[in-house]
């Protein structure tokens, strides 16, 4: 919005606070509803919301739809979902309760898991290039570095 130059015309208009979260509120809901295991487009949008709201929402949404839909999607999505989910959590820091936390961690660990344990698997239009993975070993190292990152989590390492 800033580089945009609408930044100062938003302000100006003076938007109520209660306005701004009924408009994350349909933001969320919106990347909800679009989550899907051909792409990770919305997962990507709910990360930014974490990032950026620092909304638990977020986190919640991501999990429920992980752990119902992404066993049966290709090694791709299902790294980038894991990965987005870990940054969600990074993202959030400690606000979230332990009992979440812990979920989204299981969550995105029983995906990582499955990642590396089975071989690799590719959607149409989905390839290993666009994300900078060469083969199979490289994103299991991927995999690997993520589940790491939960592990530090879980420490309260980060």
């Amino acid at each position: 919005m800033y580089r945009a130059g609408v930044y100062e015309a938003y302000k100006a208009g003076q938007v109520p606070p209660e306005t701004e979260a009924l408009w994350l509120a349909e933001l969320i809901e919106g990347y909800a509803g679009a989550l899907s295991i051909r792409d990770w487009e919305a997962v990507s949008g709910l990360e930014a919301v974490a990032r950026e709201h620092k909304d638990a929402r977020a986190v919640h949404h991501t999990v429920k739809f992980a752990a119902r839909h992404l066993m049966s999607a290709d090694s791709a999505v299902k790294l980038i979902y894991a990965e987005r989910l870990v940054a969600m959590l990074k993202a959030l820091g400690g606000s979230l309760s332990t009992e979440a936390l812990h979920e989204a961690i299981r969550t995105a660990k029983v995906v990582l898991d499955d990642v590396v344990a089975k071989p690799l698997i590719l959607d149409p239009g989905h390839d290993l290039e666009s994300l900078g993975i060469k083969d199979k070993r490289a994103m299991n190292q991927r995999a690997g570095t993520a589940v790491e990152a939960l592990k530090a989590l879980l420490d309260g390492r980060d």
